[in-house]
């Protein structure tokens, strides 16, 4: 659904969290970037205070989705790293009782701590038994 919005919390260099607006979202090579949009208020016509928005990009550190909140219909867009550039991360979930361990696929930027693979590392590890991509990200989506 082209132009699907959702609302998310991006939080300011002082820490300050204000609520905002997910217009559209790119995963590149150091991770995932979000254009939000935040209203502000400044003067407007005739020297009264109106709203305006103000849009951004800012790094997945700067932005979190409102509880229940849902990227899949925001528009996406993934460039393509260079050949043998990590561009996905690998997570281990521990074995739990009642829950066998599994390995996790992310697009980098996704999950931080996870671990830097390549390709054809992505690609491996998916081989795997319980091994699956995260659809948080759409890590499948950036996959051959």
């Amino acid at each position: 659904m082209a132009g699907a919005v959702a609302r998310v919390i991006a939080i300011m260099p002082d820490g300050q969290e204000l609520r905002a607006s997910l217009y559209e979202r790119r995963r590149t090579p150091t991770g995932w970037e979000y254009r939000v949009g935040v209203t502000i208020w400044g003067t407007g016509s005739g020297g009264r205070p109106e709203p305006a928005e103000h849009r951004v990009w800012l790094k997945a550190a700067q932005v979190r989705p409102l509880e229940g909140g849902d990227y899949s219909n925001v528009p996406t867009r993934i460039t393509s790293p260079a050949a043998g550039q990590p561009a996905w991360t690998v997570q281990q979930l521990p074995h739990r009782p009642g829950h066998p361990g599994a390995t996790l696929i992310h697009v980098i930027g996704c999950q931080p701590g996870g671990i830097p693979i390549d390709l054809d590392q992505a690609l491996d590890a998916l081989r795997h038994p319980r091994a699956v991509t995260c659809h948080e990200c759409n890590a499948a989506s950036s996959l051959p």
